[in-house]
């Protein structure tokens, strides 16, 4: 008797804790039976019977399931379910409905059971909520980008020259290369080492940091020597868009063919940024230290140019011209584009300022290895240096020719400068410094940088000098 009185006393919490357990699993039921993405396909359901002309349609849409929809990913390590709430994205007679029963243009380009949806617009694949899907939430490193910085996902596959659809993302590999960024940044085993290296860059911050960052580097990033980039707040975007296809994924070459097999276009590029013209001639134009160009590929075949690409002295003993850090990607295109020039046409592919004088091929060798990030746009100087003795800012280039002969001149750039005076040696050294370039400047190129160091001065303060 004792035993029963006993247990009735908890008769009632038994009762609390049995309603609190219906209550849950009730509320269970109503979330499943409500979940967001359910609703969406309800909707796209509710779409097709509006839309069916005929008892056929009409039925099939009826029996359209309410499910998951997923695509797993293999090549690419990851399972994409955007697709449960983008049901419409394959089906072009939704185009123009507003998201998520939208369609998606150009789809069959990148077919989505092979490429999905994550490695183009980043956010949780996996997810199917649109907070979690769309990467906005604690510890997801890469939220869904803005449509406005989309296109910086096209260069993990392509080159941004090859792609028509998107100048911004050409113009901010322009901007890149004109503010000198990879004079003192490594990007893909290539520049300078006085910064951090910017692979992956693009996917550990926002477009909001990088553009603060860029604005004002020490107020995001406390200690930064790097200099504010004053340019226009289009190139800012553009460089932006350009920063954020760092994201230093390793990608099958299935889905990097287009920068595996880039075409002769690519490769003239390339001859312009290396500096090619320095040493070589095209058309009788161009520098005399190498042979010329235009037979090449009459003299020697695919493969023996490949190779002298990767390593000249493999193929030519004693050849003055420098081992390049090119990837395999360059190495086919300028072999591409070697190979063309045995059609006259393609002659008018080089862009010939870059081919007319040393002088301007020498801007473009200065583009080329970043002597702006220290020395400011075409040697105007202003780059902070703190505790400089040389007014606390890296040297202008402006009067170079006034102070140095050519032979001087060049020497520097081979040696380089690490030590640079203190204008108080009890305070940390001048962050900037000027690195040695022996060994990895064509003597063509360094012949042309010089050039065009010397015409920085004005025509009419040589006069009076």
């Amino acid at each position: 008797m004792t035993n029963h009185n006993g247990v009735q006393k908890f008769y009632p919490l038994f009762t609390v804790m049995g309603l609190i357990i219906g209550f849950l699993v009730i509320l269970a039921f109503y979330k499943d039976q409500y979940r967001e993405w359910k609703y969406w396909q309800q909707q796209y359901v509710k779409q097709e019977l509006a839309r069916a002309s005929t008892v056929e349609q009409h039925s099939a849409a009826e029996k359209l399931p309410v499910e998951i929809k997923q695509f797993v990913l293999s090549d690419l390590n990851r399972i994409d379910r955007c697709t449960t709430c983008h049901i419409a994205v394959e089906d072009p007679s939704y185009g123009g409905f507003p998201e998520p029963l939208t369609y998606h243009p150009d789809h069959e380009l990148h077919p989505f059971e092979k490429f999905g949806c994550t490695i183009c617009h980043q956010g949780q694949g996996s997810a199917t909520t649109r907070e979690a899907a769309h990467g906005h939430v604690q510890h997801w490193e890469r939220p869904m980008l803005p449509k406005k910085y989309l296109t910086s996902a096209c260069a993990k596959c392509h080159l941004p020259e090859s792609i028509p659809n998107a100048p911004l993302l050409t113009r901010g590999q322009e901007v890149f290369e004109e503010v000198g960024c990879i004079g003192c940044h490594k990007l893909h085993g290539h520049g300078g080492i006085i910064g951090p290296e910017l692979d992956g860059v693009g996917a550990k911050h926002s477009p909001e940091w990088l553009i603060k960052h860029f604005k004002n580097p020490a107020a995001v990033t406390p200690g930064s020597a790097m200099p504010p980039i004053h340019i226009k707040d289009g190139d800012l975007d553009a460089l932006t868009l350009y920063v954020l296809s760092f994201t230093g994924e390793e990608l099958s070459e299935y889905f990097v063919s287009m920068k595996t097999i880039p075409g002769p276009q690519v490769g003239r590029r390339l001859v312009e940024e290396k500096g090619c013209m320095g040493c070589h001639t095209i058309a009788g134009k161009g520098g005399t230290v190498g042979p010329a160009l235009d037979k090449v590929a009459e003299r020697r075949t695919p493969e023996w140019i490949m190779e002298h690409f990767r390593n000249p002295q493999s193929v030519s003993p004693g050849s003055v011209m420098p081992q390049f850090e090119l990837n395999e990607q360059q190495v086919r295109a300028l072999t591409e584009f070697l190979l063309s020039l045995s059609n006259p046409n393609v002659i008018g592919f080089l862009r010939t300022p870059a081919m007319m004088t040393p002088v301007e091929r020498g801007k473009a060798v200065f583009r080329k290895y970043g002597c702006a990030g220290c020395h400011g746009p075409d040697g105007q100087g202003g780059v902070p240096n703190p505790n400089a003795k040389t007014g606390q800012q890296v040297p202008k280039l402006k009067y170079v020719a006034e102070g140095y002969t050519k032979e001087e001149v060049k020497k520097r750039i081979l040696n380089g400068q690490h030590e640079i005076f203190a204008l108080d040696p009890k305070k940390p050294a001048p962050p900037l410094y000027m690195p040695a370039w022996r060994g990895k400047i064509a003597e063509g190129e360094l012949n042309d940088l010089v050039e065009y160091l010397f015409s920085l001065m004005p025509e009419e303060e040589k006069l009076n000098f």
